[in-house]
Parts: C-alpha cells; sequence; structure tokens
C-alpha cells in the first residue's frame, strides 16, 4: 500500500508533462495535415519518377513513422526529416520511437542507400528521394 503513493506521483508527473509536449505535437503536425495533396509537387520535381514511385517512397516514409497511409501526400519534395521529427517530439530530450533511425533502415533496406552517410539537419525528404533513385539497383526480369 506504501508504495502506491510514489508510483501515483510518477504517473500524475509524467501526464503532466506529457499532456503539453502532446499538444505541441498536434499543433506542430496540422502544419502537414492541412495541406493540399503534394501529389504535382512532386511530379514537377520528379518528373521521370512514376507516380508509383512516389506513392512507395512515401509509403516508406510514413511507415517508418507511423502515419496513417492516407497522410503520405500531405509531406513535400522540400520537407525537412528533422523538423517533421521536431513536430512529433518537440520537447527536446523527449524519448521517441525511432522513426528516422527505422526510416534509414526502411530506405537503406529498399534502396541500398547508408542514409546516415548522407545526414545533414537539412536533408529534406526530396533529397532523400533523388539519391535514392540513383541507388535503387534496376529490376531484372
Amino acid at each position: 500500500m506504501k508504495q502506491i503513493g510514489p508510483l501515483l506521483i510518477i504517473l500524475l508527473t509524467g501526464f503532466l508533462i506529457g499532456l503539453p509536449a502532446s499538444i505541441m505535437s498536434r499543433r506542430k503536425l496540422r502544419v502537414y495535415w492541412g495541406r493540399a495533396c503534394a501529389g504535382r509537387e512532386w511530379r514537377r520535381a520528379f518528373p521521370d519518377a512514376t507516380k508509383q514511385d512516389i506513392r512507395q517512397y512515401l509509403q516508406l516514409f510514413v511507415d517508418a513513422f507511423a502515419f496513417r497511409d492516407c497522410r503520405r501526400l500531405c509531406f513535400r519534395p522540400s520537407d525537412k526529416l528533422i523538423e517533421v521529427y521536431q513536430a512529433i517530439y518537440p520537447v527536446k530530450g523527449w524519448p521517441d520511437s525511432l522513426e528516422l533511425e527505422t526510416f534509414a533502415l526502411m530506405v537503406e533496406k529498399t534502396y541500398h542507400l547508408d542514409l546516415t552517410k548522407a545526414w545533414t539537419p537539412e536533408l529534406t525528404l526530396g533529397e532523400v528521394f533523388r539519391i535514392a533513385r540513383k541507388r535503387e539497383p534496376p529490376t531484372t526480369g
């Protein structure tokens, strides 16, 4: 019975800290969710890429970040990876779910690109797609 008091304090503290962070995250993500479909921007930036190529890449991104599938065309080629990450985790030092690392692993598996070698804080979704497309091995048929 004596252990319930400290546990309750820990839970209450976590809630009081986590709630403002969750509200900030939702507000920051609204920037992306409020956008119109970015398909045209992707097609303009990558006219030689098929819609399927673009959607497959963006699906990989939303899967890595655990966003709903319908969100994939909310992201533009100019979106910086770190800004998307910071929208999810607006509080520095807050534990994350390894979204960037998951994305890097998925990019490496799919496109044979070590994203850690291309990483800069300015890295955008479009730049990763451009580099990845150059690295993707040709399909054999």
